[in-house]
């Protein structure tokens, strides 16, 4: 399993247009209306490969989620997410079990409060910066911890029946 995601405490229509700018990729296909289900198998081609980089996207209690179906997201540095989220709120989280790989980055207020990274496969890029307050008690110190993260954060996890499937070129060399 590899789920990751960012949250941004902004509407939808305000997110989709602040993240179109920054993410810096031209669009393979407008965003558009797609139930939860059918949201991957509308993002590969016949043959089961990803169109490109592939988001759902859609809000939960006055945030906008968009759900990284592909990984893309994963490489974006904290500095970068900062840069997004501007003085709104923002929070990327993802891992990946078969690398394994747990990544959380926060940003309040035009900074990075945040910043956690276990990747074993390369343990030179690990950091671990600031504590939320729920962390006295358990800390994320670790991929398991970051994915528990991921895994009970119910903003993102709302179970959304529908949003948008929003597709952008990959950058090419």
């Amino acid at each position: 399993m590899c789920p990751s995601y960012l949250r941004i405490r902004l509407p939808l229509s305000t997110a989709l247009g602040r993240f179109g700018a920054w993410i810096g990729l031209p669009e393979l296909a407008p965003a558009r209306s797609v139930n939860a289900i059918k949201a991957v198998e509308e993002a590969c081609d016949s043959s089961g490969g990803w169109r490109g980089v592939a988001l759902f996207v859609h809000e939960s209690d006055g945030w906008t989620v968009f759900d990284d179906l592909t990984g893309y997201l994963a490489s974006v540095p904290a500095a970068r997410w900062a840069a997004l989220a501007g003085r709104d709120e923002l929070i990327f989280a993802g891992y990946n079990d078969s690398v394994p790989y747990g990544q959380l980055i926060a940003v309040r207020s035009g900074s990075v409060v945040r910043e956690f990274l276990e990747d074993l496969q390369d343990p030179r890029q690990n950091v671990n910066r600031g504590r939320f307050d729920f962390e006295r008690d358990s800390p994320i110190d670790d991929w398991i911890a970051a994915a528990s993260f991921v895994d009970g954060d119910d903003l993102a996890d709302a179970g959304a029946a529908d949003g948008l499937l929003w597709l952008f070129r990959r950058a090419t060399l």
